[in-house]
């Protein structure tokens, strides 16, 4: 019992500590010299943030027509907490047990609460689709800047790729259950490329209807989430495991305890429940007052995240136990393969509508919603990249549309690269190609983080030793969301554990993170070379004219 007050109290912790942030975030806004101008109408508020891009020598080409839930649907669709459960709960269970959920869920939400914080205060600074990109540059120079925008770019592609494969299992499974057949790479591959087609032709045609269907994608989840909880409630009661089966470091047999590398595993495995936090601030230039909105969706969609993820994994976890019993959870979900994870995951879920495929078809919904989710959040970043001529063929993939659209160029371009991505993946992993996705996943994406965050715990410390603090000292005194003299100690827990969770995804999930990196990070530094060759040669044919 005393685990199980011990597990009680360290998520208490970090529901204090959501509100704890929360409020010093509300007292910053208050004394920051922020003045919001929507009292005086959308418009006057709309020429407020046009101004703040001229800050930055940018300019307006796009529509500011996206609401604060729109924007809270980028990241909590990113994010994809249904998606996240059905693909990768089975597996975290089946290396640590289900104290994984009791201990390891909190423990992870401590951590990204304080990423998330870091994050929002970076958006609410620079209110721009390439946020991280764009601090990078102003703190450490365009190579920095590039350096965060590509791995950012690379992170979610990562994780398109990871969700239309999710989505394309799990519907290959359902088909094949439906109509007789053996699934197989074809049937898989060939389902993966028309769910990546449908949601690039949702993003070339939708237009304003994007925007609903990222509002509508969190009430998708919340829905599903829901209709879980409930029917499992409802099957359960009263009748169920005690909830101390999550606080007992237990395998997923019951028969053992569980070693401590396997629980680090189900950690790791864990982690994207909090991966794509940031989604919001990809959409920051269509959003209004996105110094205010964005950094609240940023932070908001972790806590929401959390506390919505903890209630329905608790009552999975128990479900798991009182269906299968003493040692056949063991045999539903031992090992990491994400694919048997999914038909685990999806077969507890149902026992509470009675092997209704409602929650099934539910899953493969938000899952394909999340990725039509993600593909948007790597179209405006690339959006973004290309403005800053920091990506190749950037003069058509940064185009904007008369209506004040981002064209589907990028859209286009991140479907085909996450197909390509899937494919390289399948036949290198084989069977392991989600745990391979999510490892580099992790990895692209926490080194996005941890470059502008670490950027700024170096000014700070230059600042210390009598530095200047440079263009960014007044930009960050400015920000509506900021943690004031918080703001320190939570950046510097957010970049360890950046910086240790990507050192942990490469040693237990798979080395080919780290080669994946050193490939990106070599592709890069090309790309540099030819751009600082093609700006040279252009600079001597200017002379020879001249």
């Amino acid at each position: 019992m005393i685990a199980a007050y011990i597990g009680l109290l360290l998520a208490a912790i970090v529901c204090v500590l959501i509100f704890a942030l929360a409020y010093k975030a509300s007292t910053g806004y208050r004394t920051s010299r922020y003045q919001s101008m929507m009292r005086y109408g959308k418009e006057t508020q709309a020429m407020q943030d046009r101004q703040d891009l001229y800050r930055f020598g940018l300019t307006q080409p796009l529509r500011r027509d996206r609401s604060s839930w729109q924007t809270i649907g980028l990241s909590f669709g990113t994010m994809a907490l249904i998606g996240s459960a059905a693909l990768w709960f089975g597996p975290a269970v089946g290396q640590g047990g289900l104290s994984i959920i009791g201990f390891g869920l909190p423990i992870l939400a401590l951590c990204y609460i304080c990423v998330s914080s870091s994050l929002a205060e970076v958006a609410s600074a620079m209110p721009t689709a390439g946020s991280l990109s764009h601090a990078s540059i102003v703190m450490g120079g365009a190579k920095w800047g590039r350096r965060a925008g590509w791995f950012h770019v690379a992170g979610h592609i990562t994780m398109l790729a990871l969700f239309i494969g999710g989505c394309a299992y799990l519907s290959d499974s359902v088909a094949s259950w439906y109509f007789g057949y053996t699934p197989s790479f074809i049937s898989f591959l060939c389902l993966a490329v028309l769910i990546a087609v449908v949601q690039a032709l949702c993003l070339h045609w939708g237009g304003v209807l994007i925007n609903w269907l990222h509002g509508a994608g969190i009430w998708m989840q919340l829905l599903t989430a829901g209709l879980v909880a409930g029917a499992i409630l409802w099957l359960l009661w009263p009748n169920s495991y005690s909830a101390a089966v999550l606080y007992q470091f237990n395998t997923a047999s019951f028969l053992e305890h569980v070693r401590p590398e396997s629980y680090l595993v189900g950690l790791l495995l864990l982690m994207k429940l909090f991966l794509g936090m940031d989604g919001a601030a990809a959409g920051a230039e269509e959003t209004l007052e996105p110094r205010v909105r964005v950094p609240w969706a940023i932070y908001l969609s972790t806590a929401y995240t959390y506390i919505a993820g903890l209630i329905l994994l608790t009552l999975v976890s128990l479900a798991a136990a009182h269906s299968y019993g003493t040692g056949g959870l063991m045999l539903s979900a031992s090992g990491a393969s994400a694919a048997q994870g999914f038909d685990w995951f999806v077969r507890t879920a149902m026992t509470g509508w009675g092997g209704s495929w409602l929650i099934a078809i539910l899953i493969i919904v938000s899952l394909g919603a999340s990725g039509l989710q993600s593909m948007s959040v790597c179209a405006r970043i690339m959006f973004s990249l290309a403005r800053d001529e920091s990506i190749p063929c950037s003069r058509w993939i940064g185009r904007v549309s008369s209506e004040g659209r981002i064209t589907s160029l990028g859209s286009w371009t991140a479907a085909a690269a996450a197909i390509l991505l899937l494919l390289c993946a399948q036949l290198w992993w084989n069977n392991e190609t989600f745990i391979g996705l999510l490892a580099v996943s992790i990895v692209f994406l926490h080194t996005a983080y941890a470059i502008p965050i670490g950027l700024r715990l170096r000014e700070r410390l230059q600042a210390r030793h009598g530095g200047s603090r440079g263009e960014m000292e007044g930009i960050w005194r400015d920000a509506p969301w900021h943690l004031g003299e918080w703001s320190q100690p939570v950046n510097a827990i957010a970049f360890c554990w950046l910086g240790l969770s990507g050192i942990l995804a490469i040693a237990f999930l798979t080395l080919d993170a780290a080669i994946a990196a050193l490939g990106l990070g070599l592709l890069l530094a090309l790309y540099e070379t030819w751009f600082l060759w093609k700006a040279g040669a252009t600079t001597s044919s200017s002379e020879i004219r001249n």
